[in-house]
């Protein structure tokens, strides 16, 4: 399988000094987000299923830094170290990428994170997300959802975003592309780049700080989002 980047994952060591205070942040977010889902753990999906951890699994800035800690503190370094290395922005032959969590040769407990797993695994099984699978999807009130998107994503009324350059802005990505743009300035400029020529996202949501617009880019059409998408998000940028 290729990577997504030319770029050697195994030097991403930036990705592990983040300022203590997005540390503390992040630690909390992840501490409300289990309590305001705690109960809603049990899923009717049967536990040999991984049929959603495929493809673009996207998150916030908060849980790629509540991710990274739990390696740090939980993983042998040659473990994480290997991680990096090995999987971190593989993509199928179809251009799919692939979680670097998710080990598909297991019968059950697929996922490595699962206890720092991002909102959309949360959900997904649920109404919120409901599967293709033929399984009822365990009933989830929208506000609950709401209240999970709003403390991963904001911190107060403004949204959580990394700049890459003096244009545009990560706001939600899948795991590889958060770790270049967390890891240095010259690896934002990379995935700027990479964005801008490669004319695909792989389903990352940005922000135009010029248009004050959220977008993304797919097979090299920017797509706005509609006012009904954008309900309830702020315009006003917040650099993590």
């Amino acid at each position: 399988m290729e990577k997504i980047f030319k770029r050697d994952f195994s030097e991403l060591q930036g990705i592990f000094r983040r300022p203590e205070p997005i540390n503390i942040f992040a630690r909390q977010r992840m501490r409300e987000l289990n309590r305001l889902f705690e109960g809603l753990s049990r899923y009717n999906c049967e536990p040999s299923c991984k049929q959603c951890c495929y493809g673009s699994i996207l998150m916030s800035y908060t849980e790629f830094s509540a991710i990274t800690l739990y390696l740090q503190e939980n993983w042998a370094a040659k473990q994480v170290q290997e991680l990096i290395e090995q999987r971190v922005g593989q993509k199928k032959d179809d251009g799919t990428l692939l979680c670097p969590f998710l080990h598909p040769e297991k019968e059950r407990e697929h996922c490595s994170i699962y206890q720092v797993r991002p909102l959309i695994c949360r959900v997904f099984g649920t109404t919120a997300a409901p599967c293709n699978e033929r399984i009822e999807p365990v009933s989830l009130d929208d506000a609950v959802f709401h209240l999970g998107y709003h403390l991963l994503y904001y911190s107060g009324r403004q949204f959580i975003a990394l700049n890459l350059d003096a244009k545009m802005a990560l706001f939600e990505a899948p795991f590889a592309l958060w770790c270049l743009a967390d890891n240095s300035e010259a690896d934002r400029r990379l995935l700027s780049f990479y964005l801008e020529h490669n004319g695909d996202s792989l389903g990352a949501v940005l922000f135009d700080r010029e248009r004050n617009e959220f977008f993304t880019l797919r097979r090299g059409k920017r797509i706005a989002f509609s006012n009904a998408r954008d309900k309830g998000r702020e315009k006003n940028g917040n650099d993590a």
